[in-house]
């Protein structure tokens, strides 16, 4: 008799077990997919005709302005092509060898989303380079992983400068999901000793944290935080690395690099305490942090233009 119990009791633990991985399996892929296809390439295709009003640009004007070349450089870690814009400024006189900023552009935008801020860099005699990002545009990257695996595509850059200009000063500023990546770049191995400034704006700084807001906004009755745990596992499972892994404040707390982070306490989409986590977690003191209260994500450069451009002049001349 307590033989056949036991029997029985150790094949209802096997069927809970079995059970409980498969559900687990397809919860996590399910989350793997959401997580990690979050724009397509025909949804961030160019800009809208809006776009430039309301950044007070001429488009027409800037590329009679300053000499804009198309380029394409293929990835070192996953051979997809990661195209660009490379624009002059007009002391580089058309020379790759000067000094030069890359920007990286945040989730559902491309690189010529980034050419405000273009414009302002090359007005302070910056040649810059605007990519698009994984999925993004003509970048036909699989996957989009907060950051984790962007930061291949911008490291690729870093060096493709160093190559065209060696010596000369390299920055970066990133906006949002772009701020994701410049930090995870710049605590990558040696890259902030290759990068002379950082400037993020509205960073992402947990991709867990992201995803469990995103699942949150689902309400499907399933607790967050196993959903959570069963999409780690399948990332780490798919493509080598957990949520925690895609942490920019952690992966920040040693870079040496001169950093500005700019946000606001209103941005409900990459609250104020990310960017305050990654300024917290520089160890050093070569940072500075710029906070407003009242704009919404990503939107100090129209509300507060020029302190905007007074702050990151301030920074630049700083770290000169």
């Amino acid at each position: 008799m307590k033989k056949r119990i036991k029997v029985i009791l150790t094949v209802i633990v096997l069927v809970f077990t079995v059970l409980f991985i498969g559900a687990s399996s397809f919860i996590g892929l399910q989350v793997f997919a959401g997580s990690t296809q979050l724009v397509t390439n025909d949804e961030t295709r160019g800009v809208p005709d809006t776009f430039w009003g309301k950044y007070g640009m001429n488009y027409e004007s800037f590329c009679n302005t300053y000499d804009v070349e198309e380029l394409k450089i293929t990835s070192s870690y996953d051979e997809h092509i990661i195209p660009a814009d490379y624009i002059y400024a007009i002391e580089s006189q058309n020379s790759k060898n000067h000094q030069t900023v890359i920007l990286v552009h945040g989730l559902g935008d491309n690189r010529y989303s980034n050419y405000p801020l273009a414009e302002f860099f090359l007005k302070k005699g910056y040649n810059v380079i605007t990519y698009d990002q994984r999925s993004s545009n003509e970048n036909t990257a699989k996957y989009t992983t907060f950051g984790y695996w962007e930061k291949y595509d911008l490291i690729d850059w870093v060096k493709y400068v160093e190559e065209q200009a060696p010596g000369r000063k390299i920055g970066i500023w990133g906006a949002s999901y772009g701020g994701a990546t410049a930090g995870l770049a710049l605590g990558y191995e040696d890259i902030d000793e290759k990068v002379d400034f950082l400037i993020l704006d509205c960073p992402v700084s947990s991709m867990e944290w992201m995803v469990e807001k995103e699942m949150k906004n689902m309400e499907v009755g399933i607790p967050i935080s196993y959903m959570t745990w069963c999409g780690s596992i399948i990332n780490k499972f798919k493509l080598g690395f957990t949520y925690e892994d895609a942490d920019v404040a952690n992966a920040m707390k040693d870079v040496k690099t001169p950093v500005l982070i700019i946000n606001s306490k209103l941005d409900s989409l990459t609250p104020y305490f990310m960017g305050k986590d990654i300024y917290d977690a520089i160890q050093g003191s070569n940072k500075d942090i710029w906070t407003v209260e009242d704009s919404q994500h990503c939107e100090m450069w129209i509300d507060y233009n020029q302190e905007y451009c007074d702050r990151m002049e301030s920074f630049l001349l700083k770290n000169e």
